[in-house]
This record gives C-alpha cells, structure tokens and sequence, in this order.
C-alpha cells in the first residue's frame, strides 16, 4: 500500500506597514529578497513563506536624512500571514572633523596633518571630493579621504592667470562648480570672477580688476567686491556683490547685469530689479527651478530671486537671532553659506550664532548641528556639536554636508546619524 504524501504547507505574505517615509527605503527579509519602498503605506513580498517558517526583516538601506525602524521584525508566520510596522522619522545630523589640523597655516599633507588657512569656500567635485578657497590665495583640493593639497593660486596676493601654483589670486572667498567640472571663484582683492578648469588653468571670466558697478562683457565689466558665486543649470553664473548691494548675473557668454539692486544703494526692500534693496550679502544659491537664494547677510535674511529679477523675502523676521520656526518668525544672525539639497532644503551657515540651519521649502526654519551662542570644536550629534564661524557650506550627492569653518580652521563634515 502506497504511503500517503503529506499534504502542503499552507503559504502566507509577509507585510510591512510603512509611516514617515520621505525618499526611498529598501527593506530586506530572512531569504534576501529586497522591498524598494517610496511612499507611506502597506508593501508586501514577493516570496510567500510557509506558515509557522521564520521571518526576519531589516533595514537595508536608509532613506536620504531618515533612520527607518522596523518593530517586530522576527516571528513566526501564522495563517494570516505577518506584519511588520516600519517607522521613519528624519536622521540626526552627526559632525566630524573630516579634514584639517586645526593650524590656521596653510600647509599640504593627510587629512590629519593638513592645514587651512581661513577657509571661506568650499564645492564638491565631480569625483566626490573637495575643493576649498582660502585667505591664503589658494584652492586646495581635498580627496575623498581627506587628504589636501593645493589646486591653484599662491600667498603672493597677486592678480595673475596661469596654470595651478602659478596664477595668483587677492582675496579669495566663494567658489562653486558646473557640470563640467570648471570651477568659478570670487576674488574679491582684484575684484573679478575667475574660471578654473580641471586642469588647474585660471583666467579671467569677468571683470576688469578695477573696483566699479559697470555692467558689461567679460572683463569690461566691473565689481566692487565679489564674495559668493552660484551656477545654474543653464550655466549662468550669479554673484553676490558685498559692498555694491547687489546681484549680478554673468550668461555663458559672460554679458553681465545688475539683476537685483542698485549697486552702492544697501538697505531691505523687497520688489524687481533696482526697486529691491539688499544689504550686504554673503552668500548665494540656485535651486532646481532657476531661483536664486540669497544670503542677505546685514539684514540677517535670506532671499529669493527670480530669473527675471524679482525679490521677496524666503525668511528671516531681520531680527538679529535665532529662534527657529516659520518663516516670518524665525531669526538669523549674520547668515552667509547656503547650499541645496537634493529634496529642495536649503541649509544656511549661521556664523554668528555658529550653528547649521535648515529652511524647507515650505519655509520652516531649524537648527541641524551646533548651538547657538556656543563656540567651539566639538564633534557630536546635534546640539551636542559646537562651531566656530562655520562660513561655507558644500552639499555631496549622498546627503552629507561639508563646512568650511574658518573660525577653526577646519572644513567638517554632517552626516546622517544612524540609530543603533
């Protein structure tokens, strides 16, 4: 007589409930199947798993700026299946000394041994690294593990074209970076825009070197005191003119205008063109839509421009301080750096009150590291970190912001903590 055979294992799904989600998350099981998650709700696998056979879910890869915990991640699969509950809620930010000594000399060498001298810029490369303008009159390169060494530009204070260690700069302050990899920077000593290339040759991309507001082509041109440099998408490059109170635009072929302000005229009014008043900005940035964001450093604001030349205010009450919040009610104090992320936030270095902030698009404003009114150069998680005038901010495809500090002379890294 023929052995009956054992009837089959019933089967079941095993689920997962998913709240808080802001990006994308992957979730794993015991058997290595992979759940790509990119909205709050219910996800199930693939794979059904016998019942009263062992589950096992983990977090494989974190959202962007989120921790993702998963409760009762391990059991036993019953007759209705299992359910896991996966709750996301924005990351910690974590700061570390990522390169530099702490001298404030300007010397090559590992990310440990290598020095800054008042580092004000700072743009992520092509390849993940750093580049880091300084009061020194170099640019230094930072490799993706830290080590430094000098890119372009020399101490002589000189105003000179050439390739790497022989062209020269005054005073060199903000620095940002194209889809080519060229790099712009602000030399605000010999006033122009200069345009390095990956192979380290400098030259002039506008302005004549003489302090004026002319408006022109290339180095007919003339600035008062370019501080900060943005590029969009289309290559346009915009400038922050501290002394002249204004914004200039220079296209890719290097016609440049006034787009917000009157050159020499400082104060807050918000309108178009000329019609708006700025005072003495510091920093400046361009987002995914064409804006330009503007650091309006002496009126402890920051703001928004069109490309057409339209100033409002994004946030910021003028109030010197920092109180987080709404837009109309948070504070800032002597803000400069500013940098986009890729979910549309913009962070803005707070050098007075030494702290990172961050304003969402909607407008709410908080504090991501430091806090304000401490001074110092302590690593930690949050508020337990301390800063001294963080000034220029970089933000790399992985999430992870990069400080040039040149209270410290340091450039510092913010990283998503990760929970235990």
């Amino acid at each position: 007589m023929a052995t009956p055979e054992e009837p089959p294992a019933a089967l079941q799904k095993v689920s997962a409930v998913v709240k808080g989600l802001e990006g994308k998350v992957v979730l794993q099981s015991g058997n290595g199947e992979d759940l790509v998650i990119e909205a709050d709700g219910t996800f199930v696998f693939p794979t059904s798993v016998s019942v009263g056979g062992a589950y096992d879910v983990k977090v494989r890869d974190q959202p962007y700026w989120q921790n993702c915990s998963i409760l009762d991640g391990q059991g036993l699969v019953n007759a209705d299946g299992a359910l896991v509950n996966v709750m996301c809620a924005e990351a910690k930010a974590s700061v570390s000394t990522f390169s530099g000594s702490g001298a404030n000399t300007s010397v090559d060498g590992s990310s440990s041994t290598a020095s800054f001298f008042v580092p004000v810029g700072i743009a992520v490369g092509q390849d993940g690294g750093l580049f880091v303008s300084e009061q020194s009159g170099k640019i230094r390169r930072v490799a993706v593990n830290g080590d430094v060494v000098t890119f372009a530009g020399n101490t002589s204070g000189n105003y000179t074209d050439g390739n790497g260690t022989s062209a020269s700069f005054g005073n060199l302050i903000g620095i940002a970076i194209d889809s080519s990899g060229q790099l712009f920077a602000a030399d605000a000593g010999w006033p122009t825009i200069r345009i390095i290339t990956p192979a380290a040759d400098v030259s002039t991309f506008a302005g004549s070197a003489a302090s004026g507001s002319a408006d022109g082509n290339g180095t007919a041109a003339e600035f008062l005191t370019p501080v900060a440099v943005a590029v969009d998408a289309t290559s346009n490059v915009y400038v922050a003119d501290f002394q002249g109170c204004v914004v200039r635009k220079i296209s890719p072929t290097r016609d440049v205008i006034t787009l917000a302000g009157t050159s020499g005229t400082c104060g807050f009014a918000d309108g178009s063109g000329g019609a708006a008043l700025l005072n003495h900005p510091f920093g400046i940035a361009v987002n995914a839509a064409g804006d330009i964001f503007l650091a309006d450093t002496a009126n402890n604001r920051i703001r928004r421009i069109t490309p057409a030349g339209v100033t409002t205010t994004f946030a910021g009450s003028g109030v010197a301080g920092s109180t987080d919040g709404d837009a109309d009610v948070a504070s800032f104090n002597a803000p400069a750096g500013l940098a986009f992320d890729a979910r549309g936030n913009l962070y803005v270095a707070d050098v007075s009150n030494n702290v990172i902030r961050k304003i969402t698009p909607a407008g709410k404003v908080s504090t991501v590291a430091g806090s304000a009114g401490m001074q110092g150069a302590t690593n930690g998680v949050g508020a337990a970190a301390t800063f001294n005038h963080p000034f220029a901010l970089a933000i790399a495809a992985d999430g992870a912001i990069y400080v040039a500090e040149n209270g410290n002379s340091l450039i510092r890294k913010i990283s998503p903590f990760q929970d235990p």
